[in-house]
């Protein structure tokens, strides 16, 4: 219970970032991450729904998995990631989203 208390207050860190959507309303088209800057990731995080945000974190937390042979999901390290995801996003809104998770994510 308090991994999952953990977890939602980092999905509302997230959402406590920028307003512009990655999609919009239901509709949501493909996410290319490669091309994706952290500003628009954390626009899209504070427009999207628990769901949507969590989904899109528990993919990058598994494309890094894939990239570093991790196959650990390490709750409390997940939690680490996110904040540490969106704390550095926030500071370099130009870099690419992926670029920074690889920077943070992988030790």
């Amino acid at each position: 219970m308090k991994k999952i208390v953990g977890l939602c207050a980092v999905i509302g860190l997230l959402f406590a970032f920028s307003t512009t959507a990655m999609a919009k309303g239901k509709n949501q088209g493909n996410i290319e991450f490669g091309e994706l800057s952290c500003q628009e990731f954390l626009q899209g995080v504070a427009k999207g729904d628990e769901a949507s945000v969590g989904m899109i974190l528990m993919w990058l937390d598994g494309y890094l998995s894939g990239v570093s042979g991790d196959t650990e999901l390490n709750w409390e390290g997940f939690e680490s990631f996110s904040t540490a995801l969106a704390e550095t996003c926030a500071k370099s809104p130009k870099k690419k989203v992926l670029d920074v998770a690889k920077a943070v994510g992988i030790e």
